[in-house]
């Protein structure tokens, strides 16, 4: 079994808690904590270097998933030199954000740092409509979809998102080709779990013809040793021992992620600088630091 969405943390760990049952499990999607060390290093470059952003809020549904994520944020946010002022979790029933939003604006932090994927167009619109001026950046799994824009009724314009692929992104050679084809069958773009599933299929079908079997263990072995250019980038799994054994490798050569922004209509990539097809643009709304 390959999850293409999941990012709980607990995943790799039960399967290192137990290895000889749970080996038959492997995390196609990054951990939570390997999001939050994306999502800061992609801060760093885009928040604080240019707009000098000193100060944020870690802003999160209450879920399973963000528990590790926004653990994550708190050891890896300072170190880029945003001090969290506060962390709010809440419930993914929420319907009124405008408490919440009233609750951090009193703390005049320079951005939210976003933990939301069961809930996200409700938060959005109302950080629009209510002109909360104060940047969004994350997590934000619906933003990865294309229909997004209308969801929102444009409410995400300015909105930043953490992704694996994204529209016009050339990740690897295998990207543009595989969005190109999903448009003309779908009609939109794929959401960040489009990528990993079609990726997996094909790495689950490499493990099987180098395996010689459809025998259980000896695909274990087989997919242990996927080495496999995918829509993402580069994968490979991490080995026996790791403490998220069975999850993806992170970093340069492997998977690093990008940083999108909704600008316009259109979702354009802005981190990292060499895959960037635009310029960051906030709304007028969002206070920026004095520099």
């Amino acid at each position: 079994m390959i999850t293409p969405g999941a990012a709980s943390d607990v995943i790799t760990q039960n399967i290192a808690k137990d290895y000889e049952h749970n080996k038959y499990t492997f995390h196609g999607y990054l951990t939570s904590s390997a999001l939050a060390g994306l999502v800061c290093d992609a801060a760093k470059d885009l928040l604080v270097a240019p707009y000098k952003m000193k100060t944020a809020v870690i802003v999160s549904e209450d879920a399973a998933w963000t528990t590790p994520l926004d653990a994550g944020y708190e050891t890896c946010l300072p170190k880029i030199g945003l001090k969290v002022l506060d962390h709010i979790r809440f419930s993914p029933d929420t319907t009124d954000f405008t408490p919440i939003f009233n609750k951090i604006e009193a703390l005049k932090p320079d951005v939210m740092i976003t933990g939301i994927s069961h809930v996200g167009t409700q938060p959005t619109v109302q950080w629009k409509s209510q002109q909360v001026p104060i940047a969004m950046f994350g997590i934000s799994s619906q933003a990865t979809n294309s229909t997004f824009w209308k969801d929102t009724n444009g409410g995400t314009e300015g909105v930043f998102y953490q992704g694996v692929s994204g529209p016009g992104v050339a990740v690897t050679p295998r990207t543009l080709p595989f969005v190109d084809a999903f448009v003309k069958k779908f009609g939109n773009t794929p959401s960040y779990a489009g990528y990993t599933a079609y990726d997996e299929v094909y790495m689950i079908a490499d493990a099987v013809h180098r395996a010689g079997s459809t025998d259980s263990d000896k695909l274990v072995a087989a997919m242990e040793k996927t080495n496999y250019v995918g829509t993402i980038g580069h994968v490979e799994f991490l080995p026996n021992g790791d403490p998220h054994v069975h999850g993806l490798k992170t970093g340069p050569g492997f998977i690093t992620g990008l940083m999108l922004q909704w600008q316009d209509g259109k979702q354009l990539n802005m981190w990292p600088k060499q895959l960037a097809a635009g310029e960051v643009k906030f709304p007028a709304f969002v206070k920026l630091p004095p520099n």
